[in-house]
């Protein structure tokens, strides 16, 4: 998946760029599980907290959202304004106000101070072992690939859905308190949380691995559930249902998750007779699947067609057709999402570059270079940009600034090896005092003192 900033000024839809590893895993019984990058999704999620956020006294702007590619019902709080959901959450939930629900009370973690409390439970993972944990999974996946979801790697599963993290029910409480006061300070619902909380609790007599690991985390109360119970009794919102904005963006997540997640037959069973986006966007995905790419890009169409300025449905369009092959095609509908996203969503302009690198010709690699500097202002963490950018600077025979670029990739994979082999090679070959130079300079200056230290 690709990561999108929030532009506030207008709704800027949902790219799901979803880059995937090759090899990455989705079964639930191979202990290992998947981080995806969604820029759609993403910032859903990030619409959906705003308020939340606001209300809590915290910044939107750092909240950093992070996609478990894992069925079951999970989220949790790391690393600071770092919130972990489960793709079966989103799935599954009714309408927007579960999520919401969801994001508040975790966001009531975040606001209590509830991470810097848990230092016994993080004494063998604290908040900057799970960040390293989870950079290093996403980097370790991340191959630039400009598919429509992006996978990262695989990790431990008892890290990747925060077995690690397991809150008092003091603590649980707090969070719902808090969760209830932002909800009713912004206008919204608790019935969401509520119905998540029912769901939990129907969950309480299976076996431990059979319930969601959410339960195991978040130990409920009957108290709990009485305390929220009495809130969406009493409150005057609770009747409130989500703004047609929010129920819009929630269908259009759950449509893309079931498109890309679920085999494609059972996507087009599951929407048969369904006309709407939810419809429309998860068959888009099926269909690519069963390569009736045709189709795909017609239905496509129809969405661009409605939403001729939305840059998610035009960057779909053209995943579809980079998909089957057809990269020459591919090119219009990545640079047109570029364009109505006034370039201000960096995947969408590292999409659009891994085409361009895909054809042939010096200004394809030109245009490529030029929309991954743009891009890599806002994705410097992400090791795949590194590697379409060397490659770039390679077809333009800038071999220092290549080096460079691998330098760069190399760093973020922990490759040492690799990373002072490019940067030896970018410092004999770049102009002393330019910036990239400079910058290779510094990361030789990292290295040599990582060394020492380990000597």
């Amino acid at each position: 998946m690709k990561p999108i900033r929030l532009i506030a000024s207008f709704y800027v839809a949902m790219a799901m760029a979803l880059l995937v590893a090759p090899n990455a895993s989705v079964a639930q019984g191979s202990g290992k599980i998947s981080l995806i990058r969604d820029a759609e999704i993403e910032n859903t999620i990030r619409v959906f907290a705003r308020p939340v956020l606001e209300a809590a006294g915290l910044e939107p702007a750092a909240l950093s959202v992070h996609l478990v590619l894992d069925d079951r019902l999970n989220a949790f709080v790391a690393g600071g304004q770092r919130i972990f959901i489960n793709t079966g959450l989103l799935r599954n939930a009714e309408n927007a106000n579960s999520v919401i629900g969801v994001v508040a009370h975790e966001t009531g973690h975040i606001a209590g101070g509830h991470l810097a409390q848990m230092q016994e439970n993080l004494r063998n993972a604290s908040a900057q072992s799970i960040v390293a944990l989870v950079l290093g999974a996403v980097a370790a996946g991340a191959s630039g690939n400009p598919e429509a979801l992006i996978a990262g790697a695989t990790m431990g599963q008892s890290a990747a859905t925060g077995s690690f993290l397991h809150y008092n029910r003091g603590m649980e409480s707090q969070a719902d308190q808090a969760a209830l006061r932002y909800l009713e300070e912004t206008g919204q619902s608790a019935r969401g949380l509520m119905d998540v909380l029912n769901q939990l609790q129907s969950q309480e007599l299976l076996a431990v691995g059979r319930q969601d690991p959410y339960l195991r985390t978040h130990p409920l109360s009957q108290e709990r559930i009485t305390t929220v119970r009495g809130h969406v009794a009493q409150s005057k919102f609770s009747d409130v249902p989500p703004t047609e904005l929010l129920d819009y963006l929630h269908r259009r997540m759950r449509g893309k998750l079931n498109g890309y997640i679920d085999p494609p037959e059972r996507t087009l069973n599951r929407y048969n007779g369904k006309d709407d986006v939810e419809a429309r966007y998860a068959r888009v995905y099926a269909l690519e699947k069963l390569h009736r790419t045709d189709e795909a890009v017609a239905l496509a169409d129809s969405l661009i067609a409605e939403k001729p300025g939305d840059p998610f449905f035009q960057e779909t369009k053209g995943y579809v057709l980079w998909k089957a092959g057809r990269i020459r095609e591919s090119i219009a509908p990545y640079r047109r999402s570029v364009e109505t996203s006034q370039g201000q969503l960096p995947l969408l302009r590292m999409s659009l570059a891994q085409a361009l690198l895909e054809l042939e010709g010096r200004e394809a690699a030109q245009e490529a270079v030029d929309q991954l500097n743009q891009a890599i202002q806002f994705e410097q963490q992400t090791p795949g940009i590194w590697r379409l950018l060397a490659t770039g600077y390679g077809r333009l025979e800038n071999f220092g600034a290549a080096s460079y670029a691998l330098a760069e990739e190399a760093v973020l994979l922990r490759d040492r090896d690799g990373a002072e082999r490019n940067v030896a090679k970018a410092l004999e070959l770049l102009p002393p005092g330019s910036p990239m130079h400079s910058r290779a300079l510094d990361i030789q200056y990292l290295l040599g003192g990582m060394q020492k230290k380990q000597g």
